[in-house]
């Protein structure tokens, strides 16, 4: 090491040692010759100096005694674990709680536009909402079109002028008739030089019309036959046709009049409520804009019904969800209440008549409100009393402090033994159980 350092003080050179030997480590240590356990690691300021490696970060120990150094070095592993296990983890917790149903009836005036809700003098301001629902249409079809149900058959000669034998396949196509419909070989066969053979030709369509008068087939599909004169010498027998249902026109007229009427419908209208249950929707208001498709099948096709494909763009009135829940609030909750509405469980219907006026965009309407009140919990009460705690003694804790027999508790990363110290790492949802108004039900109603 004497020597290292002699040459590197005579050739004005800055030394360091890369090394895993711990023996070495130390003594380069002691002569103040920075360390580093790759080359790349070097710290060429932290000659004598522990260097304590955090990833990409290198911290360098302050120039003390060893034991302190390992005594700094303990105290950061001890904070990086504390990091690890109370800040890094998240958690998400669903808290069920018992819940009671709250409803109210109030008359109020909803104004498009309005700047400001009026919760005093029932003045709130409403906003158009739309939803888009698509329906398939059926009718039954009402038209008729023949249909082939059996394939014709018909003898054919085939003449060879040539003086060698020609062999046609099975399957090879032949025409007749004006329309040159196509009927095709049963079997193989071979016409001698000069002479003829007789076959069997079948449709290759099912259908009467192919109940041809002899000698129409007469041609080949396929020019290398050409050259071989064919004919039926008995007419084509055996082809049968039976009527089916297909769409007519006046079916056509019908399922689109059936179509436009969609607009009008209560159930359809009422869709738009469904569309929107966190919204307090004036279905007196709704009007409708229908897209259709194409009718199919085409007309004269055999089908047994027609099928329309249809587009339903509703637009009304409506009161939005925080509005709706500032409402709520205000009309629901007794005097002094502590808890919290569920989320998601505020809803408000129409009772009884209503007065529209389109020119100003208002509408005047008796309204239910209604929602469902956990009463003495709140998010951020059970936040603070479950930070830092075990899971099992999270959920031990919101059954006896707050009645919530379930409770979903998720911690990331999921080997985390205790949920996070701090609030912005604690996310505390309040639900419903699925299907129900809540846990332990009750029904409060303040008139």
């Amino acid at each position: 090491m004497r020597r290292l350092l002699r040459h590197a003080e005579e050739t004005g050179r800055i030394v360091a040692i890369a090394t895993r030997s711990r023996t070495l480590a130390s003594r380069a240590r002691q002569a103040g010759v920075p360390v580093a356990r790759r080359p790349a690691q070097v710290r060429w300021d932290a000659g004598g100096r522990y260097v304590l490696r955090l990833g990409p970060l290198s911290i360098v120990a302050p120039a003390i005694g060893r034991f302190v150094q390992i005594a700094v070095i303990l105290a950061v592993a001890a904070l990086a674990l504390f990091l690890a296990l109370f800040l890094a983890p998240s958690a998400t917790v669903v808290a069920y709680p018992p819940t009671e149903t709250l409803t109210q009836t109030v008359t109020i005036t909803a104004v498009r536009d309005l700047p400001e809700p009026d919760y005093q003098n029932g003045r709130l301001p409403a906003v158009t909402v739309s939803a888009t629902r698509s329906y398939t249409l059926a009718i039954a079809a009402t038209g008729s079109v023949n249909v082939g149900v059996r394939y014709a058959r018909a003898p054919v000669t085939i003449t060879n002028p040539t003086g060698a034998a020609v062999v046609v396949v099975a399957g090879t196509v032949v025409l007749g008739g004006p329309n040159f419909l196509d009927y095709e070989l049963e079997s193989e066969i071979t016409v001698p030089p000069g002479g003829s053979a007789s076959a069997t030709v079948i449709a290759r369509q099912p259908g009467e019309r192919h109940n041809l008068p002899a000698g129409s087939i007469t041609g080949w599909f396929e020019e290398r036959y050409r050259f071989l004169t064919i004919t039926n010498p008995e007419p084509a027998t055996g082809g049968a046709s039976e009527p089916r249902p297909a769409p007519s026109e006046a079916d056509v007229i019908a399922i689109r009049e059936l179509a436009t009427s969609l607009g009008r419908s209560s159930d359809v209208i009422a869709d738009l409520a469904a569309a929107r249950p966190h919204d307090a929707v004036f279905l007196r208001t709704a009007e409708a804009s229908i897209e259709l498709g194409t009718p199919r099948p085409p007309i004269g096709t055999p089908s047994p019904v027609l099928l329309l494909d249809v587009t339903v763009q509703l637009n009304a009135l409506a009161i939005p969800a925080p509005t709706l829940e500032g409402l709520a609030r205000r009309v629901l909750l007794p005097v002094g209440a502590e808890g919290e509405f569920i989320p998601g469980t505020i809803r408000a219907s129409e009772t009884g008549a209503s007065q529209y006026d389109p020119e100003a965009e208002a509408i005047t309407a008796s309204l239910t409100i209604a929602g469902e009140f956990a009463r003495g919990v709140t998010r951020k009460d059970i936040q603070a009393a479950i930070r830092g705690k075990r899971p099992s003694e999270a959920k031990s804790i919101l059954r006896e402090r707050y009645a919530i027999q379930e409770a979903d508790v998720r911690v990331v990363p999921g080997w985390a033994p205790f949920l996070p110290r701090f609030g912005f790492r604690l996310d505390v949802e309040l639900a419903a159980p699925p299907g129900t108004g809540g846990s332990d039900t009750a029904t409060t109603k303040r008139e």
